[in-house]
């Protein structure tokens, strides 16, 4: 159930290419628990999320170095960073116990992205973009979720080293 005044969307980060993924109904399914990534050295070749006990779909190509990102209970995503091209290049998930994780090529040329969620105390609850070969875009859309605390908005952006006031 969406709170009236608490959900936000950031996105969409990439390129046009790919046919356009949207797991809004996923997360009928619970809270985002995991996320599985696929990389190589230039590009995020696939995203999998897992909300509740279930994963998604894979969106693009499962091949490369697969890393996984569990999260402990309590905890959510509170900012993605990135950047892209005509496809995503790299992208870093931050959550609310300040851990991050990251994939992708450490540097490159493409445009750098920052995408945090609008309301305190809301997280992200599912996303959407392109897929084919690779990840060519990705949308994040956040929300509140029950038993998951976000950033607290007075303590300044998420992504501030000390949230504490």
């Amino acid at each position: 159930v969406l709170a009236a005044g608490s959900s936000s969307y950031s996105g969409e980060y990439g390129g046009s290419s790919g046919e356009h993924f949207d797991q809004s109904r996923n997360q009928l399914d619970g809270p985002i628990t995991a996320l599985r990534i696929q990389a190589n050295n230039k590009y995020i070749l696939s995203i999998q999320v897992r909300y509740g006990g279930l994963w998604s779909r894979i969106e693009g190509n499962p091949s490369g170095s697969q890393s996984v990102m569990p999260l402990f209970p309590g905890e959510g995503i509170v900012q993605v960073l990135g950047r892209f091209g005509s496809f995503v290049e790299y992208i870093a998930f931050r959550t609310n116990l300040g851990r991050v994780f990251d994939y992708g090529a450490g540097s490159g040329l493409g445009v750098p992205f920052d995408a945090e969620p609008l309301f305190p105390n809301t997280v992200l609850r599912y996303i959407s973009g392109r897929s084919g070969p690779l990840v060519s875009a990705v949308g994040f859309h956040w929300d509140k979720e029950e038993g998951i605390g976000g950033w607290d908005q007075s303590t300044g952006s998420p992504h501030t080293k000390n949230n504490s006031p």
